[in-house]
């Protein structure tokens, strides 16, 4: 069979593959997770009894492949409730990474005066979660209209929101306050936020949480990579095949290296945009990941020290108000600027997130770090903004220790921050300190 026959019907095999890989990958990539109470998940039925209420609440039945519970609220407590959980798994703080999960699938019948019926996904984080405290895990909630007779109800995971009542009784920060999937321990079924005493009734015939095993961008990037690499083998047969044609092969290189040339460029461009605050000129998060890196091997590997010092801005949001947006990011972009004049050339600086900078240090004790937040807190305090004004900033400073991760490193300066805002602001306080 001829070279150039044999290559057609590959290409044409290849094509096809590709087409039914594009068409096919919702139902190749999609991964389930099913509560089935046939299965026998731990499940545990409680109430406003554990808030001084005086509800009663009994399981009904676990029989037959369905959780069925009745609860009697009582009007003699402010905010009468109850629930049911199901452990999706046995442990309280190794739960299920649902990040890559879209959907989620209720079958639930509800009898009872509330119009509504609120379901919970429960994620554990050790930033905010204690455990054998089931309180502190994350209440990612929807609250939705029951309507009798439909069969199931469907939802996005994009729909769950965290419940405010959690976020204020936990004082949670605004960073921690939005949906986390990462490691839920739970589902929860619980009675509407209508509150209305009286009986409700609940069966919870399954639930399924419908995801992908890996995103859809990395699988249409396998197939490029495959395809990019069957190119590439292309070309090599064709150069071998080709190579009485030099002078053209020449001039393909050369217009092949001035390609590269100009990605690579547009490349390094992009990649500094991407890792930069456009605001304030500062690095983001992402920008100062290698530096943060840098200093937990150099900690591990030298004992160099590795300290961080987290910034605010006080009363910022007084300052949008009175003065307007436009004010406030000008003096955003002011720090910055007044920052980066200040410090080492081996500091790094970024911007955390609204008016919240971070400050890392590497190969620096916790005195030198506290030396320069206190050097940067009277810079800031006496310098003059546009239009003469002055703000002041509160500091919190913390190094690592033992066998401390960064993330307890970073709580652990969060932690001085407000401690250093309860203070009266516009000082600096250490990790540890009073």
């Amino acid at each position: 069979m001829p070279t150039k026959l044999r290559f057609e019907k590959a290409l044409l095999v290849l094509v096809a593959l590709t087409a039914l890989a594009i068409v096919g990958q919702k139902w190749v990539l999609q991964e389930t997770f099913v509560l089935d109470p046939a299965q026998g998940f731990d499940h545990r039925l409680y109430s406003d009894v554990l808030s001084g209420g005086n509800t009663q609440a009994e399981i009904v039945s676990t029989e037959g492949g369905r959780y069925e519970w009745r609860c009697d609220l009582r009007p003699q407590f402010q905010y009468p409730y109850c629930g049911f959980e199901v452990r999706l798994v046995g442990s309280h703080t190794q739960g299920i990474d649902l990040s890559n999960y879209k959907r989620v699938k209720i079958w639930l019948d509800y009898q009872g005066p509330n119009n509504n019926v609120r379901i919970f996904l429960r994620n554990f984080n050790s930033l905010y979660s204690i455990v054998n405290d089931d309180t502190t895990t994350k209440y990612n909630q929807i609250e939705f209209p029951y309507s009798q007779g439909q069969d199931y109800y469907e939802f996005s995971f994009d729909d769950f929101f965290v419940a405010n009542w959690w976020a204020r009784e936990k004082n949670i920060s605004p960073q921690l306050s939005h949906p986390e999937f990462s490691n839920v321990v739970s589902f929860d079924v619980q009675t509407g936020s209508e509150h209305l005493p009286g009986e409700h009734h609940f069966v919870l015939r399954r639930v399924e949480l419908v995801g992908q095993r890996f995103d859809a961008a990395d699988w249409y990037l396998a197939i490029i990579i495959v395809w990019a690499v069957l190119i590439l083998l292309f070309l090599g047969y064709r150069v071998l095949e080709l190579s009485g044609e030099v002078r053209e092969r020449k001039r393909r290189e050369l217009e092949l290296i001035d390609v590269n040339e100009l990605l690579d460029s547009r490349s390094r461009e992009l990649e500094a945009k991407a890792k930069t605050d456009s605001l304030t000129g500062a690095f983001n998060r992402e920008g100062i990941e290698a530096a943060i890196k840098d200093g937990l091997w150099e900690w591990r590997h030298s004992g160099q020290p590795l300290s961080i010092v987290m910034m605010d801005i006080d009363y910022f949001k007084s300052i949008n108000d009175q003065y307007g947006h436009g004010v406030g990011d000008n003096i955003l972009a002011g720090i910055s600027a007044l920052v980066k004049e200040h410090i080492r050339s081996t500091d790094l600086f970024a911007r955390w997130g609204g008016e919240e900078f971070v400050l890392v240090c590497r190969n620096t004790r916790i005195n030198y770090a506290r030396y320069i937040a206190d050097k940067l807190r009277v810079l800031i305090a006496e310098h003059k903004f546009d239009g003469g004004l002055t703000v002041t900033a509160s500091f919190g400073v913390s190094t690592l220790s033992g066998s401390q991760s960064v993330e307890q490193l970073f709580k652990a300066a969060d932690d001085a921050l407000y401690q250093a805002k309860d203070a009266g602001r516009n000082c600096v306080v250490t990790d540890g300190s009073d």
